[in-house]
């Protein structure tokens, strides 16, 4: 069982399995930002295909069916319950469970622009990613996830998906 994975400060993990790659180091993190830290942290998100630039279309669009080889990602938000605004000192980690373990995905916060013009309106400044990519080996089945952020003030929270198997991870044959 192989899983790539991608996202930010991704220690080499165990069993020879190795980062996402190709990224390089991500940015170091924001300094706290003014009168942030007085609400409680806040985080939600969602799936989508994050296939490779040029290699499909459409790409990044909402979805949580993956076959065999797609990269599976992951989307969040943090969000300082005070100001209303985006937490960007927010680190983020993805765990699914897959095949009796659970496997980390720690995420990058996407906040420093450079998206393609042609897919994005706007650059997003309020965006955490991850990516799992499914092994070519993976069972097929619907595979539980949460995410766990804490932020520079300290504040921690954790963000699960409703509990309906239809919006949880699932790896299907076509």
């Amino acid at each position: 069982m192989g899983s790539t994975l991608a996202g930010q400060g991704q220690a080499p993990a165990p069993g020879g399995q190795g980062r996402g790659g190709g990224r390089g180091a991500p940015p170091p993190p924001p300094e706290k930002q003014a009168g942030h830290g007085t609400g409680k942290l806040v985080i939600w998100g969602d799936l989508g295909d994050m296939a490779r630039p040029g290699t499909q279309n459409p790409r990044c669009f909402n979805t949580n069916r993956f076959k065999r080889g797609n990269r599976a990602g992951f989307r969040m938000t943090a969000i300082d319950g005070g100001t209303g605004e985006t937490e960007n000192t927010t680190e983020m980690v993805v765990h699914v469970v897959y095949m009796g373990k659970t496997i980390d995905i720690p995420m990058r916060w996407r906040g420093v622009g450079g998206f393609p013009a042609a897919e994005y309106p706007r650059q997003p400044s309020e965006m955490w990613t991850g990516v799992w990519e499914v092994p070519m080996d993976a069972v097929t089945g619907t595979y539980e996830y949460s995410v766990t952020a804490k932020d520079a003030f300290g504040r921690t929270a954790t963000f699960r998906p409703f509990p309906n198997h239809l919006t949880q991870l699932t790896i299907v044959e076509q």
